[in-house]
């Protein structure tokens, strides 16, 4: 029997629904397939897009380093001011020769920053690169010119008198070495914890040397700036601010008449001398003319030949008058006022002395007044002096002169020289903190802010002496020769690692046409004093000097280095002569010069690199001529001018 199939209502049959479905994955696939296309393109078009621009940066970057090698090795190239174009629309190549298809550079260089070269000399070389399509790009390279002040050590010769000058006994230097000769290194050898360079063909001994980050032979040589480019300039810098003086003498080492003395000066009473304002120095000329029997050179202390008590006058001890310590240099000992003065009875409210001490201090040796306490030496036209200073037509009341000196003892002029004066309106911050001293209208301000046209430059056109506390940043310069009469320091320590401290705010450069030379005077020299043995004469029996030396004629060195003493001081537990000459920043010199001998004389040399020196050179301090990367630059093309760049870049000197 045939059964009968029922069909529900709700349920209806499907026509082509198959069709559809294969049409929707059709479509869907297509579409992905359409997309991978597409993305693929993309992907093609963004790499071709990153290719262009790495061939444009290439191009750029490739310039901007012909740029500078152009400027290094051309220093004509560069012009003094605007800019020149080194290339124009120029097809650039790989480094294998291969050209950068459609890409086309313009290279631009010209002098940017100050121009007068306080804070250094800089240029900008300027690429601009583009393509035919109009996409490009602008980079700048600033770079700054080498400070010769970035160098510990630097020579244009390694040989003096005909002999070879070796590195050995494990010298230990830090700091940038550099020079024109081949350096010779010992069997003892020596340590190099910066960089070395040489124009010679080699180093001699190089086996014998530790060389921290490696060395270069057979370099472009550096050649010493001129004397004559040098005073043309820095003499004009120094004039503006009121720094130029002519010296009475331009002699050697033994003819100093003026000398300069840096001072650093507490004018907030904060406890210190280390703020922006507090620096400044006296110029101090001797007459050349005394009545001083066997007068030694007065201004640069120096010990008399045959020296008794009746004519060391730079020397001296101290007493104690109305309670005060103060100095009395030893030709004064034998004088009826000073007997009177050290006497008990005349000395009130101080310790004094019985009638008979003050009878035998007056007829004292030289040898028993030198080896009291605290006895030493002091420059000429120093305050402590001033009982052999003052005479009676300028000081003609007689407890005027027959005195003790302090540091407030400040004498202006006097039979022996003077001090030369700045103004006649100081600032009354320092009217009113020297009124005491009375040397206000002496001092001579480093701080722009009391100077407004002070450049930092101080010029002396004549043999110069130099010593004090600095603070502030300074240039000396002579084309003569230059005299360190005694410890030459900065008011901040230039050792110092402490955070809370100041950091690389005081810098000198000491600047010599001919030689840079340490005094042998009393202060720098232990003296026989007819007892059994040397005597130091200063505050310290070591010299400290803090400064960048540089002596373009000949040497740093120390004055009859092979002579004097040689077991009187000892350095760091080695005896010798003078002691330790602790130098903290650089020796850049045309010939090694002689500090000490083997034998004892002389000084021990222990040299420290001052980094200050490489990013914060003295001022105006000469260069190299080679250039180093200073900063880079990337700059919108859009609306890019070069010779609107150039100008917004020098300022007006």
């Amino acid at each position: 029997m045939r059964t009968k199939t029922t069909i529900h209502p709700l349920v209806r049959r499907r026509r082509g629904s198959a069709l559809l479905i294969t049409m929707f994955f059709t479509i869907a696939v297509g579409a992905v397939a359409l997309s991978a296309i597409y993305l693929n393109g993309s992907t093609n078009l963004l790499t071709k897009s990153y290719e262009k621009e790495d061939q444009l940066r290439y191009a750029a970057e490739a310039a901007l380093a012909l740029g500078k090698a152009r400027l290094n090795y051309d220093p004509a190239a560069l012009p003094d001011t605007g800019y020149s174009q080194f290339l124009s629309n120029k097809v650039f190549s790989t480094a294998d020769s291969q050209q950068i298809a459609g890409v086309f550079v313009n290279l631009y260089a010209g002098p940017t920053g100050s121009t007068t070269g306080q804070f250094g000399r800089f240029a900008s070389v300027v690429a601009e690169v583009h393509d035919a399509q109009g996409n490009g790009m602008v980079r700048r390279l600033e770079l700054a010119q080498e400070s010769f002040a970035k160098f510990a050590y630097w020579t244009d010769s390694e040989s003096n008198s005909g002999s070879t000058i070796y590195f050995g006994g494990n010298d230990q230097l830090w700091g940038p070495v550099w020079s024109n000769d081949t350096i010779s290194i010992l069997s003892t050898g020596a340590t190099f914890h910066d960089e070395v360079g040489s124009a010679a063909p080699l180093i001699s001994g190089v086996g014998n040397g530790t060389f921290k980050k490696g060395y270069k032979v057979k370099q472009k040589p550096i050649v010493l700036p001129s004397t004559a480019s040098l005073t043309s300039k820095l003499s004009g810098y120094a004039a503006a601010g009121n720094f130029s003086f002519t010296p009475p003498a331009s002699g050697n080492e033994t003819t100093v008449r003026m000398r300069i003395e840096f001072i650093a000066i507490d004018l907030n009473s904060d406890g210190d001398s280390t703020d922006v304002d507090e620096g400044f120095f006296r110029v101090y000329n001797d007459s050349g003319s005394g009545s001083v029997s066997n007068k030694q050179r007065w201004n640069r202390a120096d010990w008399p030949s045959s020296p008794t008590a009746a004519n060391v006058i730079n020397c001296g001890d101290w007493h104690t008058v109305g309670g005060v310590s103060k100095f009395f240099p030893a030709v004064i000992h034998n004088k009826n006022w000073f007997e009177t003065l050290m006497s008990t009875a005349v000395v009130s409210g101080g310790a004094g002395m019985t009638t008979t001490a003050a009878n035998n201090e007056r007829n004292a040796t030289l040898n028993t007044i030198m080896n009291h306490s605290g006895a030493r030496c002091y420059l000429g036209g120093d305050p402590h002096l001033v009982a052999v200073e003052r005479n009676a037509t300028d000081y003609p009341t007689a407890s005027d002169r027959q005195k003790g000196g302090e540091d407030t003892t400040f004498t202006k002029s006097d039979s022996l020289g003077a001090w030369m004066k700045f103004t006649e309106t100081p600032a009354s911050i320092i009217q009113t903190k020297r009124e005491k001293h009375g040397d206000a209208k002496y001092l001579f301000p480093i701080y722009r802010g009391f100077n407004t046209n002070a450049k930092g430059v101080i010029y002396a056109n004549g043999t110069v002496g130099v010593s004090g506390v600095l603070r502030g940043r300074v240039t000396l310069y002579s084309p003569y020769t230059i005299v360190i009469l005694d410890d030459l320091r900065y008011a901040s320590d230039p050792g110092s690692t402490d955070p809370t401290k100041p950091q690389c705010q005081d810098i000198l450069g000491i600047l010599s046409g001919v030689n840079t030379v340490v005094a042998d005077n009393a202060i720098n020299t232990p003296h026989d004093l007819g007892g059994s043995s040397e005597v130091n004469l200063d505050d310290t029996k070591d010299l400290y000097i803090h400064s960048i030396v540089m002596s373009l004629g000949t040497s740093f060195k120390v004055q009859n280095h092979d002579a004097g003493p040689d077991n009187a001081n000892d350095c760091q537990g080695t005896n010798n002569g003078r002691g330790c000459l602790f130098l903290t920043g650089g020796v850049i010199q045309e010939k090694r010069g002689a500090v000490g001998t083997s034998g004892g004389t002389g000084f021990t040399k222990r040299y420290s690199y001052d980094r200050c020196a490489v990013m914060q050179p003295p001022p105006y301090f000469p260069t190299t001529g080679r250039y180093q990367d200073n900063r880079y630059y990337e700059i919108d093309r859009i609306g890019f001018n070069v010779a609107t760049l150039f100008t917004t870049l020098t300022p007006t000197p």
